[in-house]
């Protein structure tokens, strides 16, 4: 049970994170003229790791499909938020202490779901997920620390 449940809050947290990535990097390329090459490239990668994340999300039969649609439905908002980003959303959601929280959140479930596999017998790649989940929450929620220092002072 535990083993699903961190499976699936990571899958949905990452696909959540992703679509914030999308709305973030087309409103930076469509809002900034300044360097429109590197904002373009930047939301068409991120673009190219939501459909292939879009795609494994709706294949997921263990879910209901209702379930997917829903899923589906929170992306494309986070996406529509991320861009407009409307006056109702709170103001610290769009600072860089927030994304790297939220990132190393979302590393926590990735690298709790790996203990977890591990620990049932499972082979050694979730142990190294694991570890490179560890990692970057480490890495993100250091750098988190030091921004929100640095904003501080």
């Amino acid at each position: 049970m535990i083993l699903q449940l961190t499976l699936w809050s990571g899958i949905v947290t990452l696909y959540l994170g992703i679509a914030g990535a999308v709305g973030f990097f087309a409103r930076q390329s469509i809002t900034k003229r300044r360097g429109a090459r590197e904002g373009l490239l930047a939301a068409s990668y991120s673009i190219a790791l939501f459909i292939p994340a879009t795609a494994l999300v709706m294949a997921m039969v263990e879910w209901p499909m209702a379930l997917r649609i829903i899923l589906l439905a929170l992306a494309l908002a986070t996406i529509w938020a991320t861009y407009t980003r409307p006056s109702w959303i709170p103001e610290f959601v769009w600072r860089r202490t927030f994304t790297h929280r939220y990132l190393a959140g979302v590393m926590a479930l990735a690298a709790l779901w790996g203990i977890n596999q591990a620990m049932a017998g499972s082979s050694a790649a979730p142990l190294l997920i694991s570890i490179s989940a560890i990692a970057a929450a480490a890495a993100s929620s250091g750098t988190a620390l030091k921004a929100s220092s640095f904003n501080a002072g």
